[in-house]
C-alpha cells in the first residue's frame, strides 16, 4: 500500500492523538538533550562542581554519577510501564508521568547540591521509562499498520525535537553565571508535562487496551473516531474489533503471558531481537554523543563554539529521525538499519583513524567535527528509530508490552553502562573512542541481515503468525498470512473486509470453546 493511499485514511483526530501522546516524547528530550549541555555550564558548574584556581568542573566520578545513576530511575520506569498500562490505562499513565515529572523538576531546581539534584534526575527518568514505553505502544495501537511506521516511530523525532530544544536554552545561557543559567533550561521540562495533562482528556483510550479489559462498547466509540467515517458506516470498525477481540480471547486461552514467557518458545527469539535492538541503539555512539557531545567538542578546543556545534548535531539528527519515519512504510525497516548502522561505522572509522593524527591540520580537524555532527542522523535512522518501532511491534497480541518493557529496561543498562564508563576513557582516549563504538556498528551491520524482520504493513496481530512459521529475517516481507491477523492488516491498510476461509474456521473454532 502506498503512503498517500494511507495518508488519505488519516483523520485529523488520529493524528491529534498521536501529537498529543508524542509530547512524552519531547519531556524525555528536553531532558536528555539539556543536560549533556547542562555539565558544561559555567552556572552549573559552580553550584554543583568544584573549584580548581578560577574555574569549575565536575571531577570524573562525579560526573559518572550524575550521568547513570538517573538510569535507575528509569530502568524502573521501564519495568513498571506495562503493569502500570494494564491496570490503569494509557491515559491515566500520562496523567501520572506528568504528575512525575513535575515533581522531579521541583527537586531538580531547589537543589544545591549535586546528590538532591541527582535523585530529581532519578525521579524524572521513572517516567521518562515509562513514557519511552507508553507513547510508541500507544501509537502503534491506534495506528492503521501501514502508518505505523511514521505515526509510531515519531517518538524519537520528538525526542529530538526535545533535544534541541534543550541544548539550545542551554547555548542562550552558556555564557550565564548565575543560578538562572541552569534553572531556565531545567524548568523547560514543564512544559511538555503541563501540556499532557492540558490535552489528554480529550483524547480516546487504546481500542486494543479497551477490548482486553472486556470495554467494547468503549472500544467501538473510541475506534469510530479515528477512523475515516465512511468506514465505520461499512462496518469496517466492528469488523476489526470482532477479529482482535477472537485473537485476544484465544491468547488469553492459549497463553499465560507471563514475564517467563518472554523466554519460552517463539516468544525468545523476539526478546532477543527487541534486546539487542535497543543494546545497539545505545552503543553505536547515541548515547556518547547524547550525553558528552558538548563536553567532547570543548576537549577538542572549540570553546564556546561547542555548544552550537552541539546543536547543530542535534538538528542533523532531527533531520535524520524524520526521514527515517517516511521511509519506514515505503522501504521498510531492514534497509533503513542497515545502511544506517553501516554510516555509522564509517564515520566512526573515519574519525577515529584521522584522530591517530598527534598535530591535525584545520581540514583534519574540520572532518572529524564533521563525522560528530553527521553521527546523530544515521544512529536515528537506524538503532533509535528501529529499536522503539519495532520493541512496540513485535510481541503480538499479548506480549508486546512485556518485550517493549524489558527491551527498555536493558536499553537502559547499556545506556548506564556507556555513561558511566565514557568519562574515564574520553579523557585518554579523546577522538579514537570511535574504534568502540564504530566496532559495535560494524557488528550490527552482520546480526541485521541474518536476525533483523521486516515487519512494514503488518498489524499487530499478523506478529505471531509470522514468528510461529520460524522465518529466516530475510523471509518475513514476503511471506503470506491466512489468518485472523490478516484481516486486521486488510481492515486496517485497505478498508477491505473480506474474511476469507481461515478466519472463518477460526471463529467457528473460538465459538466452540
Amino acid at each position: 500500500m502506498s503512503l498517500a493511499k494511507a495518508w488519505r485514511r488519516a483523520t485529523p483526530f488520529l493524528i491529534f492523538n498521536c501529537i498529543v501522546f508524542l509530547q512524552g516524547a519531547i519531556l524525555f528530550g528536553i531532558d536528555t538533550g539539556s543536560f549533556g549541555s547542562l555539565q558544561a555550564l559555567p552556572s552549573f558548574l559552580r553550584v554543583f562542581g568544584v573549584q580548581d584556581g578560577k574555574t569549575y568542573s565536575l571531577p570524573p566520578t562525579r560526573k559518572a554519577l550524575m550521568n547513570s545513576l538517573p538510569w535507575i530511575g528509569k530502568i524502573s520506569g521501564c519495568f513498571a510501564a506495562e503493569p502500570t498500562i494494564e491496570r490503569i490505562g494509557y491515559k491515566k499513565t500520562m496523567y501520572l508521568v506528568s504528575i512525575v515529572q513535575i515533581i522531579a523538576v521541583v527537586i531538580e531546581m531547589s537543589g544545591t547540591h549535586w546528590v538532591q539534584f541527582t535523585v530529581g534526575r532519578i525521579v524524572a527518568y521513572y517516567a521518562v521509562g515509562v513514557v519511552e514505553n507508553a507513547v510508541p505502544a500507544f501509537n502503534a495501537e491506534i495506528s492503521p499498520a501501514a502508518m505505523r511506521g511514521i505515526l509510531s516511530g515519531s517518538l524519537m523525532v520528538l525526542t529530538t525535537v526535545g533535544n534541541i530544544w534543550g541544548a539550545a536554552m542551554s547555548r542562550a545561557f552558556s555564557t550565564t553565571v548565575t543560578r538562572e543559567g541552569w534553572l531556565v533550561p531545567v524548568s523547560m521540562q514543564f512544559v511538555p508535562a503541563l501540556g499532557l495533562l492540558a490535552l489528554v482528556p480529550f483524547t480516546v483510550e487504546s481500542p486494543r487496551w479497551l477490548v482486553l479489559h472486556h470495554r467494547k462498547s468503549e472500544a467501538k466509540a473510541a475506534l469510530d473516531r479515528i477512523r475515516p467515517k465512511h468506514e465505520v458506516e461499512k462496518g469496517n470498525t466492528q469488523a476489526e474489533l470482532d477479529a482482535i477481540e477472537m485473537l485476544i480471547e484465544e491468547s488469553l486461552a492459549n497463553e499465560q503471558g507471563s514475564w517467563f514467557d518472554l523466554f519460552r518458545g517463539n516468544y525468545l527469539m523476539r526478546t532477543w531481537i527487541c534486546v539487542t535492538l535497543f543494546a545497539f541503539e545505545q552503543t553505536n555512539g547515541n548515547q556518547f554523543v547524547q550525553s558528552y557531545a558538548p563536553t567532547f567538542y570543548v576537549q577538542q578546543g572549540f570553546g564556546a563554539a561547542s555548544f552550537t556545534y552541539t546543536i547543530v548535531g542535534q538538528c542533523v539528527g532531527l533531520v535524520g529521525c524524520a526521514i527515517g519515519i517516511v521511509l519506514f512504510d515505503i522501504t521498510g525497516r531492514r534497509p533503513l538499519f542497515i545502511g544506517g548502522i553501516a554510516m555509522c561505522a564509517f564515520l566512526l572509522y573515519l574519525a577515529s583513524g584521522l584522530g591517530l593524527d598527534k598535530n591535525p591540520n584545520d581540514n583534519v580537524s574540520n572532518t572529524i567535527l564533521a563525522c560528530f555532527i553527521l553521527l546523530p542522523a544515521f544512529t536515528r535512522i537506524s538503532g533509535s528509530n528501529c529499536a522503539f518501532l519495532t520493541g512496540a511491534e513485535i510481541g503480538g497480541v499479548r506480549m508486546r508490552k512485556k518485550i517493549m518493557g524489558f527491551g527498555t529496561g536493558c536499553n537502559v543498562l547499556c545506556a548506564f553502562l556507556v555513561t558511566f564508563v565514557t568519562p574515564y576513557l574520553l579523557p585518554s582516549m579523546g577522538v579514537k573512542i570511535g574504534w568502540i563504538f564504530g566496532s559495535v556498528a560494524a557488528f550490527a551491520i552482520i546480526w541485521a541481515v541474518f536476525f533483523f524482520p521486516e515487519l512494514k504493513g503488518r498489524s499487530l496481530e499478523e506478529v505471531d503468525e509470522l514468528f510461529a512459521a520460524k522465518l529466516w529475517a530475510w523471509q518475513f516481507s514476503k511471506y503470506e498470512t491466512h489468518g485472523a491477523g490478516h484481516l486486521v492488516a486488510a481492515l486496517e491498510n485497505e478498508g477491505v473486509f473480506d474474511k476469507g476461509p481461515a478466519v472463518e474456521q477460526s471463529e467457528a473454532e473460538t465459538k466452540a470453546q
